[in-house]
């Protein structure tokens, strides 16, 4: 069975048990201010307008995109990019493999947000639990707060992927905040903002930066 054929037997296992919804090669909308049980898509992208509810919403190859105030217990995708409006909450963590997350003003999330290899931009929303990445680039600006700091994974020893060995990037900007430790295993790239508050900081070296985003840097993707 091929990887794909892998995925979408898996999803249709946990769709069988869970009693949730799938959907197959056709984009999924949940109106504004319903509320729709968990969604797991193939191929699929996913869309909450403003109010909608949903359960746990995953996807294999597509997007995941929640209006402004929507909220959801869990998120999650394959590759693709999972994006929160303003005032969107999640219960639980938001996770991605391979595309970005981006979290908008006023969102909130109760869990953990990571990457494999993705993005994560984050501007003035609250993240209660930590950011992860192996080697994706994380920004953060306005008046973000991350109360439980960040981590920079490793690697799989196995993979051969070369994005996944690729160092990561932080750009912490002004008036953010990260409580908590940022703890690098294997180095990458850290600015923060002298207007920023950061934790303790482990395995990776502070290059502080005074105005509005950081100088160009080799390594550093364009803020």
């Amino acid at each position: 069975m091929s990887g794909i054929g892998k995925c979408v037997w898996t999803v249709a296992m946990v769709c069988l048990v869970a009693g949730c919804t799938m959907h197959l090669d056709k984009p999924v909308q949940v109106k504004q201010g319903d509320w729709a049980r968990s969604i797991y898509g193939v191929d699929s992208s996913v869309r909450l307008e403003d109010q909608a509810r949903v359960r746990k919403v995953s996807t294999v190859d597509g997007d995941i995109i929640l209006g402004r105030w929507a909220r959801a217990t869990a998120l999650r995708t394959v590759d693709g990019n999972i994006v929160m409006g303003t005032g969107a909450l999640c219960d639980g963590d938001v996770y991605n493999v391979d595309g970005a997350i981006h979290l908008s003003d006023d969102v909130r999330v109760d869990g953990n947000v990571g990457t494999l290899v993705g993005s994560i931009d984050v501007h003035g929303a609250l993240v209660t639990g930590r950011l992860e990445t192996v080697s994706g680039h994380i920004r953060l600006s306005g008046t973000t707060h991350v109360n439980h700091g960040i981590l920079l994974s490793l690697p799989d020893p196995d993979s051969d992927d070369v994005d996944e060995k690729r160092l990561p990037v932080v750009v912490v900007g002004p008036g953010v905040v990260v409580e908590g430790r940022i703890v690098a295993r294997r180095g990458g790239t850290l600015w923060v903002s002298r207007k920023a508050t950061i934790g303790p900081v482990e395995g990776i070296t502070v290059q502080w930066f005074d105005g509005a985003v950081p100088p160009s840097a080799k390594g550093c993707i364009p803020y």
